[in-house]
């Protein structure tokens, strides 16, 4: 039995190794670096070319003529009046909303007009998919996967709500000015 069992094994390694040696051929040509080939230059025959024959023209002189420009003067445009956004002290990096341990992160924000908001999943064990509610409808419901954000920018004051479905502790409130 034991004899039949070390037969059995050295017939295994046999192919085992023979399968992992290739047939390898080296081939003659492999490092051969192929010769530049030098092309001859093209020689071009000379065209024969005209000499055009100069006729005198007249030439009349002109004394020129004095243009009058009536100047305008610029009608400033008038807009309604609008929301304006100054611009000068808007935060350009989003204010962060970490959605994590089942709670939000934090839980109100105070922002100006023109600056943005990014919730982020930082949920992973076990990694969920939270949906995002805005109670005002600013957006549809939005699907947060894990490591995902999703920025959201606030172009009107006032008080805005939001929460995540199925999750009472992750209430957002965000008051803009």
């Amino acid at each position: 039995m034991k004899a039949k069992i070390i037969v059995l094994l050295l017939v295994l390694s046999a192919v085992l190794f023979s399968g992992c040696a290739g047939n390898e051929q080296t081939s003659p040509e492999e490092n051969v670096t192929p010769e530049e080939t030098v092309t001859p230059e093209e020689v071009s025959t000379p065209e024969e070319t005209e000499t055009p024959e100069v006729t005198e023209t007249e030439e009349e002189v002109e004394t020129p003529e004095e243009n009058e420009t009536e100047e305008v003067t610029p009608v400033e445009n008038e807009t309604e009046e609008g929301p304006t956004i100054n611009t000068s002290n808007i935060r350009t990096t989003p204010y962060l909303v970490r959605l994590v341990s089942y709670r939000a992160y934090p839980t109100s924000l105070d922002i100006k007009q023109g600056e943005t908001v990014a919730w982020i999943n930082y949920q992973d064990s076990p990694r969920r998919v939270f949906t995002l509610v805005s109670e005002q409808g600013l957006f549809e419901n939005e699907s947060l996967v894990y490591r995902r954000s999703f920025p959201y920018t606030f172009n009107e004051t006032g008080v805005y709500n939001f929460t995540v479905v199925g999750q009472p502790k992750m209430d957002v409130s965000i008051t803009v000015s």
